[in-house]
């Protein structure tokens, strides 16, 4: 194979065309067959270099007092990634380093949510977005040098319509869009009742302890809208 390689890249130096034809087996073609008897010749011969290492790099790794060694698989890409993140975040101080390095509560349960396919793939990409602040927000995009203006045309048009003055502080940012925007507020009200309605659904469903009448204790009647 080497030798093969040899000449394909002798060829390419001289600018050579090299056209790569696939022939099926036992087909009778001369060349094919020439090419099987010469394996035969390899397999047989006591010169074969098949048992000889190859130019893969082996990579080592430590678990639990165990050293493993392979070449690049998926699981040595992962953890070479791994290695990659934690040495970039340690360099970070910002918040989103500080949530991101935070165990247990923030970065496990994030990556949990990333795998979850059954979730939207959109909603999976907006959670990254707010994260790595690159959600794009008026804020963003100017900085971006997308937009000029970072004001919340949603606000602007509600107080427009209102003949109500707007206030200075109406930058459309994550935190803005998520919390303050008066014409994004029904939205948010829907989002934090279904939210709410699915919490206690699973407390409700996870509870083990039961009254004097042999049902869950923990029950919530819930007075939100259906």
């Amino acid at each position: 194979m080497r030798d093969i390689i040899q000449l394909l890249r002798e060829r390419i130096e001289q600018g050579l065309l090299t056209i790569l034809i696939k022939i099926k087996d036992h087909r009778g073609d001369p060349l094919n067959e020439q090419a099987d008897r010469w394996a035969d010749e390899g397999r047989q011969s006591e010169n074969n270099r098949w048992s000889l290492p190859s130019n893969r790099p082996i990579f080592y790794r430590t678990d639990n007092g165990t050293t493993h060694r392979s070449p690049m698989n998926p699981t040595v890409n992962k953890r070479i990634n791994l290695q990659i993140s934690q040495r970039q975040l340690n360099s970070h101080t910002g918040s989103t380093a500080n949530f991101l390095t935070r165990k247990d509560s923030s970065r496990d349960l994030l990556g949990k949510f990333h795998k979850d396919r059954s979730v939207w793939i959109r909603a999976r990409r907006r959670v990254l977005q707010c994260v790595s602040y690159q959600f794009p927000c008026a804020l963003q995009l100017k900085q971006w040098g997308i937009l000029n203006e970072v004001k919340c045309r949603l606000c602007e048009k509600n107080y427009k319509e209102r003949n109500i003055p707007e206030p200075p502080d109406t930058v459309e940012s994550v935190g803005h869009i998520q919390c303050y925007c008066p014409t994004l507020q029904l939205p948010r009200i829907a989002i934090h009742h279904g939210i709410w309605r699915e919490l206690m659904f699973w407390i409700w469903k996870s509870s083990t302890e039961l009254n004097n009448a042999s049902e869950p204790q923990w029950h919530f009647p819930s007075a939100l809208s259906p």
